[in-house]
């Protein structure tokens, strides 16, 4: 908006104001001029003022407006620093009319004066709306008159509009957030309606209770009526009955609920890391994963689920509150109502502080799970080099940090509680002097002020249940985001091909590839490399380490997108393949096999519908029969986490029949036999070699014995394919592949 378009509205506001308010207070002043009104003025009669109230509103916007035309370089940013002090004086204004309200009814009962009543609405609407038009003002970034280009915030001010805009975001995305957990209890509305129907029954008893407490008293102070008295106990009992069995079901229909709940969202955010590219685990750290499906799913429905049942709760019984409240005496309900603005400013300062904090907590617990995580699944590693000490340093520097932000939490949480207990102290004192003095003058019974205070009480505890919620709702709203983020995100590589043949020859072809990993985009590991595998042959890969040969591996798996160039499988690109049915015609054993902590069978047999006849042939094949059939159990026995209870050698035994049980078109040997003894490796290249004509082999290998024996052999130097040929020929070429061999035989004869 336009400087002068919002300088011109705050006077027309200004000037309406002034008007409106003269012209209410010259006709409530009835018979009296304003000049004797001046001269007997009297608090309980006169409204001269709240006159005086639009008068002073007035004189501050016009002296805002004049600021910002004088100073257009400072202004508008010294009236965003007063916006506070501005909303603090309205509240005031407003504030003092309730008094003045109160006063004014001391005299006057019924108050039947229209103008009195319009003067006070007025007072109330133009305080709100000055509110609204000094935060108009000060964000009023524009032209002055039609040419010259008014002057710019400095930087300071830029930066609290940038701020400003992102707790704008925020709250909209506060919003979403909540918006979708309840999204996902969709299936559970029938229990999540019981339960409120529940909460209902239970709130109705509660508010009702000091009620009939004050009739309890009257009973026995005022009227002296065993009958009266009794009716009221039996009801008061009949009512905590009630409330009583409403509160437990209402409890557990709720934590059902969102348990269901949890389930769901956890099988949502574990199918969403499952479609992720691998690019994506590379970059992540598993502890920030483990955490996010772990401790913040938890957070989201234990702590969501606790804080919507209280803030129901509350809720409800805070409506019914007030309009008992409001039936036993508006005027102590106006006293109590001033003082809630406060508690409603600092519980959403508080809400605010407290969401950004959670979520800081969230990202430094996930980072001392992720240091404990690394430590604990290279226990090995760590008890080798005796550095038990260091990462016991390392995780307790981490848990320091987040001790840290939690001694934050607390802090902020006593300055809540202080601000709010001392407010809610000061309204309790000043409900009992002003309810006391309605009593004395016979204006309320005192069963009906004991029922009050006893209803004032249940509206504090309300208000401050609400804002103590608000801040555990931001705690569960920061961790749901953090969830919430990864079951959105969208895989950066889509595995959308729908290509499957019934037929497959296994022919693939490297094209002019070049590659980069996404977690190093400008370090290229593969350039303009071009090689073709041909079925029932072998082709090795060697080089030195870093030269590119696991990349290519990866490549064929269609792990990663290419920079440049394509792989094709029989002539098509392996992204048109179907995701299930490539990886069941490509099969690959690695160096460091990974099994899962179920049977061997069940390793062997992974992502098929086991065949116990098809699982000991492949067992057979890759030579590990013998071994599985003298373990206690045999094929039953479980394998540990990530194969912990076997050998290195029969961890890759295991692995290599996990792929023959498949029978692959390509099957990949990326140092598969490094960790067997000769006579195994033997055994299981004699039973590949009887069946290599239905499959293409690739092999990544640094043993002599299984390179010479391939029909292609490819030598990759710094992601640049340098030699290819077989064993003979490349040895008569020399170069870096009869280096490597040199090197080998000397190493082993030094042996």
């Amino acid at each position: 908006m336009m400087i002068y378009k919002v300088a011109l509205c705050t006077l027309l506001f200004t000037a309406c104001d002034l008007l409106v308010s003269s012209v209410l207070y010259i006709y409530s002043c009835k018979e009296n001029s304003i000049i004797q009104d001046i001269k007997d003025f009297n608090v309980f009669y006169s409204m001269l003022d709240v006159w005086g109230t639009a008068i002073l509103r007035v004189c501050i916007s016009v002296g805002a407006v004049i600021g910002i035309l004088m100073n257009t370089k400072q202004g508008p940013q010294r009236l965003s620093e007063s916006v506070t002090g501005m909303t603090f004086i309205c509240y005031l204004i407003s504030s003092y009319t309730i008094i003045k309200l109160l006063l004014y009814s001391e005299h006057e009962k019924p108050i039947q004066d229209p103008w009195f009543w319009s003067l006070l609405a007025w007072t109330w609407i133009s305080s709100a709306c000055t509110i609204l038009l000094w935060k108009q003002m000060h964000k009023v970034t524009s032209y002055w008159g039609n040419s010259r280009l008014y002057s710019e915030f400095n930087s300071a001010q830029s930066h609290e509009n940038e701020e400003s805009h992102k707790q704008t975001e925020g709250s909209v995305l506060s919003g979403a957030t909540i918006g979708k957990l309840l999204s996902y209890s969709k299936e559970d509305a029938g229990y999540l309606l019981l339960a409120f129907l529940f909460l209902l029954f239970c709130t109705l008893g509660e508010i009702f209770s000091p009620y009939y407490t004050g009739l309890v008293i009257d009973g026995i102070v005022v009227q002296r009526s065993l009958n009266q008295f009794s009716n009221a106990i039996v009801i008061l009992f009949f009512l905590a009955v009630v409330s009583a069995f409403s509160a437990g079901i209402r409890g557990g229909l709720f934590t059902f609920t969102f348990s269901r709940m949890n389930i769901r969202i956890r099988n949502l955010l574990f199918h969403s890391l499952l479609t992720q590219e691998i690019g994506f685990f590379d970059e992540t750290h598993t502890g920030d994963v483990i955490s996010r499906l772990t401790s913040d799913t938890t957070i989201v429905s234990d702590v969501v689920s606790e804080n919507v049942n209280v803030f129901l709760r509350s809720l409800v019984k805070a409506v019914g509150v007030i309009v008992f409240m409001f039936s036993l005496s508006w005027q102590l309900s106006l006293l109590t109502f001033m003082g809630f603005p406060i508690i409603v400013l600092v519980s959403r300062v508080y809400g605010k502080y407290y969401k950004k904090l959670a979520k800081n907590i969230q990202a430094a617990l996930a980072e001392a799970n992720s240091t404990a995580e690394e430590t604990i699944s290279a226990m090995k590693t760590v008890r080798s080099f005796a550095n038990e000490d260091n990462e016991a340093c390392t995780y307790r520097d981490k848990l320091q940090q987040v001790y840290s932000l939690y001694k934050k939490e607390a802090i902020a949480y006593t300055c809540y509680s202080w601000s709010t207990g001392f407010t809610q102290l000061v309204l309790q004192i000043s409900i009992l002097y002003y309810g006391g003095h309605l009593v004395i003058s016979e204006q309320m019974t005192s069963g009906n002020l004991i029922s009050f205070v006893i209803y004032e009480f249940l509206l504090g505890g309300c208000m401050e249940s609400v804002g103590s919620v608000y801040g555990g709702l931001m705690q569960g709203v920061g961790a749901a985001e953090k969830v919430f983020e990864l079951i959105d995100r969208k895989p950066k590589m889509q595995n959308h091909g729908t290509l499957a043949p019934d037929h497959l020859e296994g022919k693939v072809e490297f094209r002019n590839v070049t590659f980069s990993y996404p977690s190093r985009p400008a370090a290229l590991v593969l350039q303009n490399v071009s090689f073709t595998l041909y079925p029932g042959t072998v082709t090795a890969l060697v080089g030195p380490s870093g030269s590119g040969k696991s990349s290519c591996v990866n490549i064929l798996e269609n792990f990663y997108s290419l920079q440049d160039g394509e792989v094709l499988l029989d002539g098509h690109p392996i992204k048109l393949y179907d995701h299930k049915y490539l990886h069941a015609k490509i099969s690959m054993v690695s160096q460091e096999p990974v099994l899962f902590a179920r049977s061997i069978e069940n390793n062997i047999s992974y992502g098929l519908t086991s065949v116990p006849q098809e699982v000991v042939s492949a067992a057979k094949r890759a030579n590990a029969h013998s071994f599985i059939m003298e373990l206690e159990q045999e094929y039953n026995t479980e394998a540990g986490e990530k194969g912990t209870q076997l050998s290195g050698g029969q961890k890759q035994r295991v692995a290599i029949a996990r792929s023959l049980i498949r029978n692959p078109r390509v099957l990949i040997l990326d140092e598969a036999t490094s960790a067997l003894d000769a006579e195994s490796e033997h055994a299981i290249q004699e039973a590949m070699n009887s069946d290599i004509q239905n499959r293409t082999v690739l092999i990544i290998a640094h043993r002599l014995i299984t390179v010479e024996r391939a029909h292609n052999i490819i030598v990759l130097d710094k992601g640049w394919v340098v030699q290819q040929g077989n064993h003979k020929e490349l040895m008569e070429q020399g170069g870096l592949y009869s280096q490597l061999v040199q090197r080998q035989l000397s190493r082993t004869e030094n042996n």
